[in-house]
């Protein structure tokens, strides 16, 4: 993994913006009850991490939780590391991090099932799939609040989302298709298909396009991954020479669209290109204006939300005044926490791409 880097005032900025004006917003739930901090030290980027039975290692700056995920090593969470790296020194905390460097679903549901007797303050995940429900709904029941982020579920069990309405982003996504392509064209999907956030995403964008001229000629299959999605996108433009316009649903599918329209030569070809996320070659090909715009799901602000949020259900418990939902929230099962709290996607185009660009980022030592 390279060395990280830090946006410090960008993501401070983002936050403040994000909960004054309407960029984050949340529904409320209830569940949980007050736990106590306990982890074991994890690396960087590594497969599932062994957590011994028994152990307990407190940080000394405050309350330490578990991120157990997966695809650690795509490109996608540089960002979610930097949002990690900026939540343990704003808020004093640890955030040790396990789970598979693939997208291996079970692997990460061990990584649950391995921190849960550690008895975290709280436990962040992303559930691609149904696979660590159980285990998402085993840490829960044993008083520990969890955070999916970015991905989820129906019926998911965790103590709130945090990321994208997927959904609304699709329908955003295909809003900025017509916005950018006009009211009609031949369509060209990519996706990770199956998995939840860009199925909701491709829902959306269809119906965005409802009564629409687009019509989409095909569905390009990229498995989140950037060279199975450059042979895709390559497959397509070869297969359907007539599409005027395409929409890339994960991280991996705008990389593998501009690599497949450079190698092929159809940078002069008119298209309207409209992809997910911020992998910096998908920032690249933005710079050339070969991709129109990309949707950015502030992910550095995942992690941090999860955090901020935790940590302040802690100071009420610690301080006897919690939120009056109810005369005592602890005996009747009363977590005052949103269920849901979702971010607004950033476009990202030539007009402000400068500012997305990992090397105009500060560093992080």
């Amino acid at each position: 993994m390279k060395k990280l880097l830090l946006l410090i005032t960008v993501i401070v900025m983002a936050i403040a913006i994000a909960l004054t004006s309407g960029l984050v917003s949340c529904a409320t739930g209830t569940a949980g009850e007050e736990t106590t901090a306990a982890v074991e030290e994890g690396g960087a980027a590594e497969t599932t991490a062994a957590v011994s039975e028994g152990s307990e290692v407190v940080a000394e700056s405050g309350r330490t939780y578990y991120y157990c995920g997966a695809v650690w090593a795509h490109p996608y969470f540089l960002d979610a590391l930097l949002g990690i790296e900026y939540a343990k020194q704003y808020y004093g905390v640890e955030i040790i991090r396990l789970g598979p460097d693939d997208f291996n679903m079970q692997a990460m549901s061990d990584a649950i099932e391995q921190s849960i007797p550690k008895n975290p303050a709280g436990i962040f995940t992303s559930l691609w799939d149904t696979t660590p429900v159980p285990s998402v709904k085993k840490a829960v029941e044993a008083g520990i609040p969890v955070a999916v982020l970015y991905t989820k579920v129906p019926d998911h069990g965790g103590t709130v989302y945090i990321g994208l309405d997927n959904y609304q982003c699709g329908v955003d996504t295909g809003r900025e298709l017509l916005k950018r392509g006009g009211d009609s064209g031949k369509l060209g999907i990519i996706m990770n298909a199956g998995a939840s956030n860009t199925e909701d995403k491709k829902a959306g964008a269809l119906k965005a396009l409802e009564g629409s001229g687009w019509e989409v000629v095909i569905q390009a299959e990229d498995k989140a991954d950037t060279e199975t999605a450059i042979e895709a996108a390559k497959a397509m433009f070869n297969s359907h020479p007539e599409i005027t316009g395409v929409l890339g649903l994960d991280s991996s599918s705008g990389t593998g669209i501009g690599v497949a329209i450079e190698e092929l030569g159809l940078e002069d070809k008119e298209m309207t290109i409209v992809v997910h996320d911020r992998e910096d070659v998908t920032l690249e090909y933005i710079q050339k204006g070969i991709i129109d715009a990309t949707l950015e799901a502030q992910t550095a602000l995942g992690p941090v939300l999860a955090v901020q949020l935790f940590e302040e259900w802690y100071k009420r418990q610690e301080a006897g005044n919690d939120v009056p939902v109810s005369a005592d929230n602890m005996a009747s099962n009363v977590m005052a926490m949103p269920a849901d709290c979702y971010i607004k996607a950033v476009i990202i185009d030539q007009s402000n791409v400068e500012f997305f660009l990992r090397g105009n980022l500060p560093k992080y030592e």
